[in-house]
């Protein structure tokens, strides 16, 4: 009998213990989530974007819900998880603004070759030459 409720208590307390080590912390996740859209954004559309959008608002809603729970460490690893997706998502944009002006700069070329000269002064622009 004793044997069973042994064996009974080690299985309990292996089962719980997979269960706690098996859930990622948020911290992780946040990592996890950018990563995957560092690698991924550049090919993302409209709608990957607007997925993304989503999924990080839950993220940063379960962060700001549970803060207090978090050690300094775990809250600057989400701090700069946080700022690294506002850094894609902000350089997607402006690739998407710069891809357009250069758009414009090829249909009217007269008229905003300065604007084109100077965004590819700023290093923001396509260069020809290359």
């Amino acid at each position: 009998m004793k044997r069973i409720i042994a064996l009974v208590l080690m299985t309990a307390l292996a089962a719980l213990v997979l269960t706690t080590s098996c859930k990622e912390t948020l911290p992780a996740r946040f990592d996890r989530f950018v990563n995957y859209v560092e690698k991924r954004c550049d090919k993302f559309s409209e709608d990957d974007w607007q997925k993304a959008n989503t999924q990080f608002e839950k993220l940063v809603n379960e962060y700001t819900e549970n803060r207090s729970s978090y050690n300094t460490d775990q809250q600057k690893q989400i701090r700069a998880a946080i700022t690294k997706y506002v850094g894609l998502a902000a350089k997607s944009g402006v690739k998407t603004a710069i891809d357009t002006v250069n758009g414009l700069i090829e249909q009217i070329p007269s008229l905003l070759e300065g604007i084109g000269n100077f965004l590819r002064d700023l290093g923001l622009g396509s260069s020809n030459e290359e």
